[in-house]
């Protein structure tokens, strides 16, 4: 029985197992094997996890990481491996999981999918402005940034993937940055949730305007983000509440929150949204089933490009003087709208009109960023899996991997 190992950076849980494809290997005769590298990498976030009440998959072949002679041990036990998904950064000791199986004969393959717009960020790319702008956040980060930046300079060429699975036009840029792997088209994880959808019966059409929360003010990796977080929900909630409100006054409809999979608001005192609805795990059925969207630059954005809805962009004075207000404006501008400052007089706005769609935005959206033109109408992972499976039965593999990790030979 042929093994695929994934490399993660994040906790399984239920929504990553079933996000990562991992049952739909099993499903087709694989063993699978599960290096999550989240507390070698992420401590913090590890443990921020585990303290809030995270729970973890029950999964056969599910290793946590916490150090690198912990791995070579785990890795030296597995029969046979002849690809890798990977599924995390470029940090130092992602690195060298990724280099530990390529020495060993394994072959890479990344998902370029997850492609959305960016803002501009200026001109500034070598590795001494990097280190500069670093510093605003202390000597100490800068220099593991810096040494980041070096490792991955130096890691780049060794790092090549055997395939690489894309799911829109920007996407393969990857490619023009070096990933010359074989190009496998698809699709972006969340197009699977759409496909189901649009295939079920849909419940009777109901006219609500649906908020995409991102758990800003509280979100784990914003919260352990050093200098970054600025939005406090004393200031943030009352402003986004107000613009609702004005939505459902202007186009006469209920509101409903769709919250992050990940936020705690019943956990929470006061009720931030002010007694609008708020609903967790029906993010992609709310939008399905809206009037409009309103939203930040989260990535459920595509369901309403999917669905075809009306999207009314929010930002604030907080979040427009950061990063996030440049990923929100990008976002807007890809699709022929303009962005509300909900802490700006909201008298002038003329709601109808905000609720405009521009098919072809829309449709240019769609392929850009969500799903290759042409690619097959099938869940994401089956087509990884025919891909890979056609390969291992015409021996495009160059045999077993017989994974026994020398430390000597990880890079230092």
């Amino acid at each position: 029985m042929s093994t695929i190992l994934y490399l993660i950076d994040q906790p399984l849980d239920e929504r990553n197992y079933a996000r990562f494809g991992i049952q739909a290997w099993r499903e087709r005769g694989w063993e699978v094997e599960v290096w999550d590298l989240t507390p070698l990498l992420y401590p913090r976030n590890w443990q921020e996890f585990l303290e809030s009440g995270g729970t973890l998959k029950p999964c056969a072949g599910y290793f946590p990481v916490t150090s690198m002679s912990q791995m070579e041990q785990r890795a030296s036990s597995l029969p046979r491996v002849e690809y890798f998904i990977d599924l995390t950064g470029d940090g130092h000791s992602a690195i060298r999981a990724k280099l530990f199986l390529l020495q060993k004969g394994a072959k890479r393959v990344i998902c370029a999918t997850g492609s959305i717009p960016e803002p501009d960020r200026g001109r500034e790319r070598g590795l001494v402005s990097r280190f500069r702008r670093a510093l605003g956040e202390g000597f100490i980060p800068a220099v593991g940034r810096l040494a980041s930046a070096v490792a991955r300079r130096w890691a780049a060429p060794r790092l090549r993937p055997s395939v690489v699975v894309v799911s829109g036009e920007k996407s393969m840029a990857a490619l023009a940055a070096g990933q010359d792997g074989e190009i496998l088209r698809a699709h972006n994880l969340d197009y699977d949730i759409y496909l189901a959808l649009a295939r079920s019966a849909r419940g009777a059409a109901r006219e609500y305007a649906v908020f995409l929360d991102q758990d800003y003010c509280f979100h784990r990796d914003f919260v352990l983000s050093p200098g970054t977080l600025w939005i406090t929900p004393e200031k943030y909630f009352p402003a986004v509440c107000n613009g609702l409100r004005k939505i459902s006054q202007a186009l006469q409809v209920d509101l409903r929150i769709a919250a992050h999979p990940r936020s705690s608001y019943p956990q929470r005192v006061p009720d931030y949204f002010e007694g609008i609805p708020v609903e967790y795990g029906r993010t992609a059925e709310l939008i399905r089933d809206s009037k409009v969207v309103v939203c930040h630059d989260s990535t459920a954005i595509q369901f309403a490009v999917l669905f075809e809805k009306p999207l009314i962009f929010f930002t604030t004075d907080d979040l427009e003087a950061s990063l996030w207000g440049k990923s929100i404006a990008a976002f807007a501008s890809e699709l022929g709208k303009s962005v509300i400052n909900v802490d700006r007089d909201l008298g002038g706005v003329d709601w109808r009109k905000e609720v405009s769609v521009d098919a072809r935005k829309y449709a240019a959206y769609r392929s850009k960023y969500i799903k290759t033109p042409g690619s097959p109408e099938m869940p994401h992972w089956e087509i990884v899996i025919d891909h890979i499976e056609r390969a291992v039965h015409s021996g495009g593999v160059d045999g077993p991997l017989q994974v026994a990790l020398n430390s000597n030979q990880a890079p230092k």
